[in-house]
């Protein structure tokens, strides 16, 4: 009987040792530029809004946008011009100049980088 209780108890230490290892520990990030590029990284993050998603509109974000943008967006820049995300911004500020038929940097105004860049580029372009 008290073999059986024996055999019975370190059958048990076995199996409970078994279930009490720990998970591996997750990655923690902050809100740096750094974190959001290596979050992007170890879960290949493949579009902008996972990354909004994530960190909202912070230096993490940035981060995490670079790295959409260097291995998966094809969006790289417009009209030489490096955009942020997908270049919408630059598309409504180059048609905007061209509507509005702009040969002039000076003329080129707005409210984003981006926009301002669309316009430069139209006349960059038709110049």
């Amino acid at each position: 009987m008290n073999r059986i209780f024996l055999l019975f108890t370190v059958l048990a230490v076995l199996v409970l040792s078994g279930c009490s290892s720990e998970p591996a520990q997750e990655r923690y990030y902050s809100d740096s530029y750094d974190d959001g590029y290596y979050w992007a990284e170890d879960y290949d993050i493949d579009n902008f809004d996972d990354c909004q998603d994530e960190f909202g509109s912070s230096s993490a974000e940035d981060g995490c946008n670079d790295y959409v943008r260097d291995n998966y967006s094809g969006y790289e820049e417009f009209g030489g011009y490096e955009c942020t995300e997908d270049c919408s911004g630059h598309q409504a500020g180059y048609e905007w100049a061209m509507n509005n038929d702009i040969d002039d940097k000076d003329e080129c105004g707005g409210y984003s980088d981006s926009f301002i860049e669309g316009c430069w580029a139209y006349v960059e372009e038709n110049s």
